[in-house]
């Protein structure tokens, strides 16, 4: 009996196949036509890829594995048979990953090493009748020394916890389950749980959404092997995924076509760090999160993630970075997950909170479940677990507002491209840098040629110390606030230390009254006088962002959605940079989901004078496009007064450094500092 389907779930399958309206045929149907079409290339990749065979094998061989498993065919087993067997027979240099990786001796392996293993070992398992009792030993040989051996290198050879580790504990894994290796399994078994001591306590991730679902994905498959091999010791190889499934249903914003990739719906989410702005958890992981977790309400929302980013796209791709995680897909898991019974919870049902923070950093506020208005901020992070792919984002944020991204992240692509250190600097994101040098420059020249002082995003990595995780690792931001009180949220976190000197804090407040008005309020000291640059990267992926500058005020105007931003400070406006916006990774350069020049609009306001201490105010009206006229600013010394023709709301800088919030019926909120902490109450 197959690891990867017992006869249950072969039965079942089998029994839905057929029926129109049954959810396992639509995805079986789904199944079958991509691995026909991939069988019908006679290769492993087709003549279109775009990618290098390391990076597709598992989704492909584990894709036709199961296939196969389900319902052979002739075409099919010959063509698992040829392409296995040649990766099978490649030499241990070749199964350590293409040229970028290290080669030298004594080998180790990489990334793709463990997706190898994971590719053949579905094939093993799921198709194992297709080859000779020679060849299944060549397949076991191959597995057991160019597989776990290289795996194994790794993990003993490398000592930091992050999302690495997770992947080739994973691939050893896997392959020792499904050659029954049980001393192997026991070895790799606290490894293992090891691995899960990267996520933070409350299910996000230090390094990024994007790689805290690679991490899980891994993982998944690793508990699934056990699972299904060893159901014994299973509950006791890794806690559940549960706290996870909050972290992503928050941070998800909306599905629209997306320019470039056709007119079905994607997803769009919260991209800070290395992260997809098309991010949708994997399928697989969610599916084993519904039918394997603990908690009613996390089962319920993990399948509530896959109805609503898989069940209306069954075929949609590329699939061919699924299993990297990177461009997120379902995989061979799925049909037999979807053999289990699980119930469907909302956010809502499940009464997850609009306004919300993780111990990662990030932090959301929304008006409504599929409301008009989101803003995701990052910025006060307790002590990291695990960290990596960092940018420098600190009080950087996401503004949407009727399902458009207006204020955006850049994102990331291709590694080794040049630009991926400027798209990871700070100057790049919605948030502030320092003029620390500003020589004379022509008209042309960029401030960014002038010295800038902008935040730390690398880090040492997490060491493991006596087979634990070791002591965490500290960014330099902290949290200030994160409430709710009626139609008042409020988010702030102060980031200075990221900065080093002269910079001494950086405290940053997002007060969102309502859909429509926003407050951003910046208090930032210095040790001696510098010239602040407040940086805003305005979405034109689609090349149909419209905006105009007039005094102290950008407009911007995109599809269905704008806003209007007063600078409320002595700045002095720049006309954009043209920065880049990134949809998704890819490995190789000049690939769908690369941003081009002129994607995103950088805007920047820089003082004119030196200062070293300043509480400077932006005000966002966000509205539909016509009605964007009817926004203005009043500003009467430290009041700041946002209103158009049917509301207002006044901002308050008082003398204690407290904020107060004034709707235009005369309802107060203040916002009030309590030692290194603020509060927001409502007072009448």
């Amino acid at each position: 009996m197959a690891i990867f389907l017992n006869d249950t779930e072969k039965d079942i399958l089998g029994r839905e196949i057929g029926k129109q309206d049954s959810l396992i045929s639509i995805f079986y149907a789904a199944l079958q036509k991509r691995v026909n079409r991939r069988v019908a290339w006679g290769n492993l990749l087709g003549p279109d890829a775009t990618t290098i065979w390391w990076h597709s094998a598992a989704e492909y061989l584990s894709d036709a594995a199961m296939c196969y498993a389900i319902n052979s065919s002739p075409e099919l087993a010959d063509w698992l048979h040829a392409i296995t067997l040649d990766i099978v027979r490649k030499p241990a240099y070749e199964w350590i990953g293409p040229p970028f990786r290290d080669h030298l001796e004594p080998l180790t392996g990489h990334l793709e090493t463990a997706h190898i293993c994971w590719g053949i070992s579905a094939v093993y398992d799921l198709a194992k009748n297709v080859f000779s009792e020679i060849e299944q030993t060549e397949i076991r040989d191959a597995l057991r020394e160019k597989g776990i051996g290289l795996c194994r290198q790794w993990i003993e050879t490398n000592n930091h916890l992050a999302n690495w580790r997770s992947i080739m504990v994973s691939g050893a894994l896997v392959s020792a389950v499904v050659l029954e290796d049980e001393k192997t399994v026991a070895a790799l078994l606290p490894e293992l749980k090891l691995c899960h001591n990267a996520m933070q306590d409350d299910g996000s991730y230090g390094e990024s959404l994007q790689y805290g679902n690679y991490l899980l994905l891994a993982l998944s498959f690793a508990k699934e092997a056990v699972f299904r091999k060893y159901p014994s010791i299973a509950q006791d190889v890794l806690p559940s995924f549960d706290s996870s499934a909050a972290w992503f249903v928050t941070s998800m914003f909306y599905t629209k076509p997306l320019t470039g990739w056709g007119d079905e719906p994607r997803a769009r989410a919260a991209n800070f760090n290395d992260s997809a702005a098309t991010f949708r958890p994997s399928g697989d992981l969610l599916l084993h999160m519904a039918v394997r977790g603990h908690s009613e309400s996390a089962k319920g929302l993990s399948k509530w993630l896959f109805e609503k980013y898989y069940t209306i796209v069954p075929e949609q791709g590329p699939h061919d970075l699924a299993t990297l995680g990177m461009r997120n897909d379902w995989g061979f898991l799925t049909l037999p997950l979807l053999t289990y019974p699980s119930k469907t919870i909302s956010p809502e049902e499940a009464d997850l909170p609009l306004t919300t923070n993780f111990s990662n950093g990030s932090a959301f506020i929304r008006d409504a479940w599929h409301g008009k208005t989101i803003i995701a901020t990052n910025g006060g992070s307790e002590p990291l677990n695990g960290l990596g792919h960092l940018h420098g984002d600190l009080n950087s944020f996401i503004l949407v507002h009727n399902n458009e991204r207006l204020l955006a992240d850049p994102g990331h692509s291709c590694y080794r491209n040049l630009i991926h250190g400027l798209e990871s600097s700070s100057q790049t994101h919605n948030t502030c840098t320092f003029l620390i040098e500003k020589e004379s420059l022509g008209l042309q020249e960029d401030l960014a040629k002038a010295t800038l002082l902008e935040q730390k995003s690398v880090f040492p990595r997490r060491i493991i110390v006596n087979g634990k995780g070791g002591e965490k690792i500290e960014r330099g931001d902290k949290r200030l606030i994160c409430e709710k009180n009626d139609v008042i949220s409020v988010i702030g976190s102060e980031v200075g230390k990221a900065y080093g000197q002269p910079i001494q804090e950086f405290s940053r407040f997002w007060i969102l009254a309502g859909s429509n008005v926003l407050f951003v309020i910046d208090s930032i000291t210095a040790g001696y006088p510098v010239n602040t640059v407040w940086n805003w990267v305005v979405n034109n992926r689609d090349g149909k962002a419209i905006w105009h500058k007039e005094n102290n005020c950008l407009t911007v105007q995109k599809n269905n959605a704008g806003i209007k931003l007063f600078h409320g400070g002595n700045g002095s406006f720049s006309f954009p940079v043209y920065g880049f916006l990134h949809d998704a990774y890819h490995p190789e350069p000049n690939q769908l989901g690369e941003g081009r020049s002129g994607d995103g609009y950088v805007f920047r306001f820089t003082e004119k004078e030196k200062s070293a201490s300043r509480t400077v105010v932006h005000a966002i009206a966000l509205d539909e496009p016509d009605l964007l006229i009817n926004w203005n600013l009043e500003v009467n010394r430290n009041n700041y007064t946002l209103k158009s023709d049917t509301k207002s709301w006044t901002l308050k800088i008082n003398d204690d450094d407290s904020f107060s919030l004034i709707s235009g019926h005369g309802r107060t909120w203040n916002l009030k500092r309590n030692e290194e902490k603020y509060g927001l109450e409502r007072i009448d």
